[in-house]
């Protein structure tokens, strides 16, 4: 189990331990606590709890968002159907801004590996950037974005998700909003008692709107040997590879960010080595069909 699911865990078992507990001055006893699942991928909300205030028997609903405190990725594999939830019609443009703020240092990556370069493994030929927001500055592809308050609400509660997973499964039965989060957890650890963590229980509209919001463009490369990329994530810069009069060419594309996935871009560098006849056992041969400005660690 992840870090971040043992603390999940950990913090419903005090709860669970409880059953009753006193939150902003007022004693409820739980009704029901789990953790949402939607019917595919994540959903905001880590811990749910309904419960009764017991002088007036009205429900609560504790939706609980937990964060790490050297956690990163707020939202992560972002496609633009996902952007645009989140920033609205303009989301492109948005998006844009943002990483054209920081062009050069795409411009300045290495396109091609002959050898290994950091964590990039020889004999790989980028397909681009993915994009991903985070809670802090992450390197050369990255920086703050401009956002409004709403825009940051989102990112943390997941109120514009999509219903499915807005509609999570609380054991098993489908509870209407539980997997968008109202509360914010921060923790270190699981150690103390749960009316530690009751006091540190922010709401996510309290939070949101205090944080800085960044974004992070993450390389995705063709790794030649095993023929294969990390998946068919939407790029927000991506590479296009052309091949003319026997020399392969790449152009940035920037204006077009989450547009393009990753497997149009790996397909097109896969079809262009194929017809040059290059593979894994003679990548060195590829070095005099690229043309002269393609940045190549060599």
């Amino acid at each position: 189990m992840s870090k971040h699911g043992e603390t999940e865990r950990q913090i419903i078992s005090k709860f669970e331990k409880q059953r009753e507990f006193t939150f902003n001055g007022l004693k409820y006893k739980i009704l029901d606590i789990g953790k949402p699942k939607p019917s595919k991928g994540e959903c905001k909300t880590d811990v749910y709890i309904l419960a009764k205030e017991l002088s007036t028997d009205i429900n609560i609903e504790l939706k609980i968002s937990i964060k790490q405190n050297d956690a990163d990725f707020l939202e992560n594999k972002i496609s633009l159907e996902r952007a645009l939830e989140i920033l609205g019609s303009d989301a492109q443009k948005i998006i844009y801004k943002s990483i054209i703020s920081v062009e050069e240092s795409f411009k300045d990556d290495f396109l091609i590996y002959f050898k290994k370069f950091k964590r990039t493994e020889d004999k790989c030929i980028k397909i681009g950037w993915k994009f991903e927001f985070i809670n802090k500055s992450g390197g050369q592809r990255s920086g703050k974005m401009i956002l409004n308050d709403s825009q940051k609400i989102d990112i943390y509660s997941g109120s514009n998700l999509k219903r499915d997973k807005k509609d999570s499964l609380v054991n098993n039965v489908v509870k209407t909003n539980s997997g968008v989060a109202n509360y914010i957890l921060e923790v270190e650890n699981t150690k103390e008692d749960l009316n530690y963590y009751l006091d540190k229980l922010i709401p996510i509209e309290e939070f949101a709107v205090k944080q800085d919001v960044y974004f992070a463009c993450k390389a995705i490369n063709y790794r030649v040997k095993p023929d294969k990329w990390d998946g068919n994530r939407p790029l927000s810069v991506y590479v296009k590879w052309t091949l003319e009069d026997s020399k392969m060419k790449s152009e940035l594309i920037m204006d077009n960010p989450l547009g393009i996935k990753a497997n149009v871009i790996g397909g097109n560098i896969r079809d262009i080595l194929k017809k040059l006849n290059i593979s894994s056992e003679n990548f060195e041969d590829l070095s005099p069909y690229l043309s002269k400005d393609i940045n190549v660690c060599l």
